[in-house]
């Protein structure tokens, strides 16, 4: 599956707030971006700021995807429709998000950042397959984080113990 990352606007948001999932995680907090409309641009931001951008297949939203900027590092949160989840579409979402971000936000820094509820098991699994690797348990979270290198660098992954 090949995703295209368009900014969230207020169609993809309402589309993104019916969104119901199994488990503990029931739906996506999406509040913030109908507090945020500019009503003159259309634009919207997510929470704490962040950019949010809609992931299209084939024209039709599959995903979410967030970046917050914490000083020099990007963090990212991102929801696969409930249709998607389980079909092996995970991985290629946060991949391809990863990509566009890099080249969206001409990002230069070490890793990419993540935190994620702790009994989510198959999300953890994801962000495994795709490179991430566990930093700090919380109480309920895990801060997880890819280390990147960029074009024409040595490709070298540093393994938290």
């Amino acid at each position: 599956m090949k995703f295209e990352f368009v900014p969230m606007n207020l169609e993809y948001a309402k589309q993104i707030k019916t969104w119901k999932y199994k488990g503990f995680v029931k739906n996506i907090y999406v509040e913030p971006y109908f507090n945020s409309l500019d009503e003159k641009t259309g634009r919207m931001k997510g929470p704490e700021g962040c950019e949010g951008y809609a992931a299209l297949n084939q024209d039709k939203l599959v995903g979410l995807f967030e970046y917050y900027f914490r000083g020099k590092i990007i963090e990212i949160g991102l929801a696969l429709k409930p249709d998607f989840v389980g079909k092996g579409y995970g991985a290629k979402l946060v991949k391809q998000g990863i990509d566009f971000g890099i080249d969206k936000f001409n990002y230069k820094g070490e890793y990419i950042k993540l935190n994620v509820n702790i009994e989510n098991k198959p999300a953890i699994s994801v962000y495994k397959k795709v490179g991430f690797k566990e930093v700090k348990k919380e109480k309920d979270s895990i801060e997880m984080r890819k280390y990147i290198y960029f074009k024409g660098k040595i490709r070298l992954f540093v393994l938290f113990i």
